[in-house]
């Protein structure tokens, strides 16, 4: 592994890479509140195959935020993410992108197919934010064992809190919480779950990731939804779909449904939550050897 800055108008973005690159390429996007770590296992796992490049998106990890919310609308995200991939890649490639990376990857590929060999979302891409507010509205929220966010403001309102206010006063206090939070643990996965922490001057432990940014996110995934580029898009496509919490699946599968139809892709559930990619890396791993050929 080995991970660097570049240098796009100057600002200095984090890629890290796995792999050599005479090797297909695969462009990995990272979701909201992640950085270029979060496909750690997966590197390593496929790096004798592949030359793989994940980037810290803006905001996340190591790389500087947006100054506005508008900055993270999609016209200047895509300008964005195709100014950094000219500068690792000039040729076609292969995109693995979760959740929020989804949608940044479906219109990278609406609008540069040359570009683009085949797309592998990891739960992610097909998640429309008011058909999601108005499934919450309406379902009797006493079946659920979490609480829904019911508008845009809700859900911003909730990030910011989840963001801001995920500090620790040491590592190992970070560390407990997180091996606590997913299905599995291992080495990698405690370093990928560092890398989204910084320490600050009073040894504070913060998430990289500010509300600011969760914010901007979030109004361009609702300001610019997918679906409205779903025929747009020509490039094969294979979504993992989660599966757990239980309590996601009728939302989930609604989209997913709507999804398949609308860009004719191939959808393969997976025994997994939304990060999925943490949760059984080795069956992922497969599914993009498989996929990406």
């Amino acid at each position: 592994m080995k991970q660097y800055f570049l240098n796009n108008k100057n600002t200095k973005v984090r890629v890290c890479e796995w792999g050599r690159k005479e090797n297909p390429t695969i462009i990995c996007l990272h979701g909201l509140g992640s950085t270029n770590l979060s496909f750690l296992e997966l590197g390593e796992l496929l790096k004798d195959k592949y030359y793989i490049i994940s980037i810290d998106l803006p905001g996340h990890g190591r790389t500087p935020a947006f100054e506005n919310d508008e900055d993270y609308g999609i016209p200047n995200l895509i300008k964005w993410i195709s100014e950094v991939i000219q500068l690792v890649e000039k040729n076609s490639f292969y995109i693995l992108a979760h959740s929020w990376g989804g949608c940044i990857a479906l219109y990278y590929a609406a609008q540069y197919p040359e570009k683009v060999k085949k797309i592998l979302l990891l739960d992610g891409g097909y998640h429309i934010k008011q058909i999601q507010y108005d499934y919450f509205i309406n379902i009797d929220k006493n079946q659920l064992d979490f609480k829904p966010n019911c508008s845009l403001e809700e859900e911003i309102k909730s990030y910011i809190a989840d963001f801001d206010g995920y500090v620790f006063t040491n590592w190992n206090d970070f560390l407990e919480v997180e091996r606590n939070n997913y299905l599995r643990w291992s080495k990698l996965l405690e370093q990928a779950a560092k890398d989204l922490m910084k320490e600050e001057e009073d040894g504070t432990i913060r998430f990289c990731a500010s509300g600011d940014t969760a914010r901007g996110a979030i109004k361009s995934m609702y300001n610019f939804p997918t679906d409205g580029i779903y025929p747009k898009v020509e490039t094969p496509i294979l979504l993992m779909q989660a599966t757990i919490p239980a309590s996601w699946n009728e939302i989930r599968t609604l989209l997913v449904e709507e999804f398949q139809k609308r860009t004719n892709s191939l959808v393969k559930r997976v025994e997994a939550t939304h990060l999925m990619h943490w949760d059984n890396p080795f069956q992922i791993a497969e599914e993009i050897i498989e996929w990406m050929k």
